[in-house]
């Protein structure tokens, strides 16, 4: 399919305008803005400076966002994995005053956050107080009492386990007095008093028996007293906690409008970074940028409602337009794919519609199952149901969706039903003996071709035959590709040999196979006569490979140097078809897994509790097949497109086409018109 074509944008208009035009261009969602370039000697210019307005939506946009998080859990709106979308024309949300209303709320959602949080550290403070008092509620002195002028009163806790009376023995000992308040299993608690003069001794005391001293701010009080205090101030806290969670009840009815002016405000930094690519002289700003050509007439109508020059030009010379992929509905849920590699460089062959096809044989070989494959396909387009995705996630789940497609295809093919389910079930549970050889079992264990498993050589042929279709494709786009620059010649020589070889070795390969046991074939001689010319045509082949891959090369040296290169380069083919060995590989993987975990499933069948067993062994191991096996298939199916196919014939290096968009995560604007 081809690139779509872009035009390059030039827009001259009075300053004033600059925010206005950038931001209709945006709602276009067609305008790739790139930075200005102008030959400053001829024309005074300078960057469009919007620093300060760029800072200050940022930090309402930080606003926005806080609060919207502050008031989710108090919003009454139905849960839903859906994504919130709002329709919404922005003049008319400001007109109404709505913006306003919004920013209100999350300065008061905010504000009443920053109480809470006061309050929460109010009650962890209290709470902790009351920890520290439970043990004292006993003790009928101020706990800030420290003594007199030739005592000192000391309260404090010995480690859990203690003997009470033992340390206070040895405390009278010393020459003071020990009062044992409490124990509990965090330590035990007691109140010493004894003369200034023993402080020495007894803190030597203290040391070697794990104390830890304990102490009370001024006007504490008695513990009993100072609970009590606390535990008044903790219901005191959390009436004042229900009042604010109920306001914020009241503010969460308003998160339609704080979303919506999330968007907005994005919307406003986003088009700040895009006016920083505008220059600007005293009174003018000019503008730059790429659109498809098809969508001229949209931003020429948009620019019409200005005072302003503009110029929708063809690249010049040396310009590299931006890189828009322009596919079918089927094509454009695999353009993601080729952006994980690297965007065609602009002006060359966009491979999305035949890579597509490709991709979707490959995957499903690689994972056929009808089980799996209807399974992926449901839960995929469930997901786009339930979740409302962006476009990018919406394409990525429906390419998955269509590779689901494929898998129960070619499970039908080969025989894949959650691996060999039903004629598990056959055996164990209706109790039916050999059940492969019934009809019915037959079918399902075999499909309409064979089983990957059970007859793994044959499908190692047609993996590779499916490889070499692929090469070809690839090859043939190549020669298409080059025959377009102006090299038909070149273009001949140096994909026809290849294409002579491959006949040749397709010509061997049934006798070869069938030599091998991996095919079966009939008694006819018409096989080997079949070899014989296969041989001839497959010498044929590199003989004009040496011959006329040097093609177009300068000189005797070059043709010769051509020919070698093209020689040597059989091993690298060899070397790719080889590689689609692994849609074999991971074939068989998938359905082993399967076929195990069936038979783990078989062994739990009997009676109740067994049959609970069972069904967990089953969901949980097809499950975890799924999973492993769908990310090995989508990376090697990738592996395939970008090494052995890309590798024929692309150009990479594409500068992805970006345009300035409004934000959307919450909103859909109603004047902006359908994405291209």
């Amino acid at each position: 399919m081809p690139i779509s074509t872009m035009k390059k944008l030039t827009v001259l208009s009075y300053g004033g305008d600059a925010d206005a035009i950038v931001r209709k261009l945006m709602n276009l969602r067609c305008v790739d803005i790139r930075p200005a370039a102008t030959d400053k000697t001829a024309l005074s210019t300078d960057v469009l400076h919007v620093e300060e307005e760029k800072r200050e939506a940022e930090e309402t946009l930080a606003l926005v966002r806080s609060a919207i998080t502050t008031l989710a859990p108090y919003s009454m709106r139905k849960k839903t994995f859906r994504r919130t979308v709002h329709r919404v024309d922005p003049e008319q949300f400001r007109r109404d005053g709505d913006d306003k209303k919004a920013i209100a709320v999350a300065k008061e959602a905010e504000e009443i956050r920053g109480h809470l949080r006061e309050i929460g550290e109010a009650e962890t403070r209290n709470r902790s107080l009351m920890d520290a008092l439970s043990p004292w509620q006993e003790y009928d002195l101020p706990l800030e009492l420290a003594g007199s002028s030739k005592t000192l009163l000391q309260l404090g806790s010995f480690p859990a386990g203690s003997d009470g009376q033992a340390l206070l023995d040895a405390i009278e000992e010393i020459g003071a007095y020990g009062d044992l308040v409490s124990e509990d299993d965090k330590g035990t608690y007691v109140a010493v008093h004894y003369l200034k003069k023993d402080s020495d001794q007894l803190a030597q005391f203290f040391a070697k028996r794990g104390y830890v001293k304990l102490s009370f701010p001024e006007g504490t009080g008695t513990a009993a007293t100072a609970y009590a205090k606390a535990e008044a101030e903790i219901e005191r806290l959390s009436n004042e906690r229900m009042k604010f969670e109920d306001r914020l009840r009241d503010l969460a009815e308003d998160m339609d409008l704080l979303e919506i002016e999330s968007d907005l405000v994005e919307t406003t930094v986003g088009a700040c970074l895009q006016k920083k690519k505008l220059l600007q002289t005293k009174n003018c700003a000019l503008l730059s940028g790429w659109i498809p050509e098809e969508r001229s007439d949209a931003v020429l109508d948009v620019l019409k409602k200005f005072e302003c020059a503009c110029e929708i030009s063809d690249p010049e010379d040396g310009e590299e337009p931006p890189v828009l992929l322009h596919n079918n509905r089927f094509a454009s849920n695999f353009e993601w794919v080729i952006g994980m590699y690297a965007y065609p460089k602009y002006g060359t062959y966009d491979p999305t519609f035949i890579m597509s096809i490709f991709y979707f044989l490959i995957f499903g070989l690689m994972f056929a199952d009808v089980g799996y494959g209807l399974l992926l396909t449901a839960l995929c387009l469930v997901g786009v149901k339930l979740l409302n995705p962006k476009p990018n996630l919406r394409r990525m789940l429906y390419m998955f969706a269509l590779c689901g497609v494929s898998c129960a295809i070619m499970g039908v093919l080969f025989g894949g039903w959650f691996g060999d389910l039903p004629t598990a079930i056959m055996e164990n549970l209706l109790g039916i003996e050999n059940a492969k050889e019934t009809a019915v079992g037959h079918f399902f264990s075999q499909g309409l071709i064979f089983n990957p498993i059970d007859s793994s050589m044959p499908f190692l042929v047609l993996s590779l035959a499916v490889g070499q279709v692929h090469l070809m494709a690839g090859m043939a786009i190549n020669m298409v590709e080059t025959w377009k620059k102006g090299h038909p010649i070149v273009a001949l020589c140096s994909t026809l040999p290849y294409w002579v070889l491959f006949a040749g070795l397709d010509l061997m390969a049934p006798n070869l196979f069938g030599g091998m046991g991996m095919i079966t074939l009939s008694d006819s001689p018409i096989w080997g006569e079949l070899s014989g010319i296969g041989g001839y045509v497959a010498i044929a082949g590199v003989a004009l490979l040496f011959l006329l891959k040097g093609v177009g090369k300068k000189g005797f040296g070059g043709w010769l140097a051509g020919g070698l290169g093209g020689l040597y380069s059989l091993i690298s083919y060899a070397s790719d078809l080889l590689s689609y060995s692994r849609i074999l590989a991971l074939g068989l993987v998938a359905g082993v897994i399967a076929q195990v975990v069936n038979l783990l499933t078989s062994l739990g069948s009997k009676g109740i509790v067994g049959f609970i067993i069972m069904l967990l062994v089953l969901i949980f191991g097809h499950v975890l097949n799924i999973a492993i096996n769908l990310l090995g298939t989508f990376v090697h199916a990738a592996r395939l497109q970008y090494i052995e196919f890309f590798g024929k014939f692309y150009e990479d290096g594409g500068d992805p086409f970006t345009p300035a968009v409004p934000a959307d995560n919450y909103t859909e604007i109603i004047s902006a018109k359908d994405q291209f």
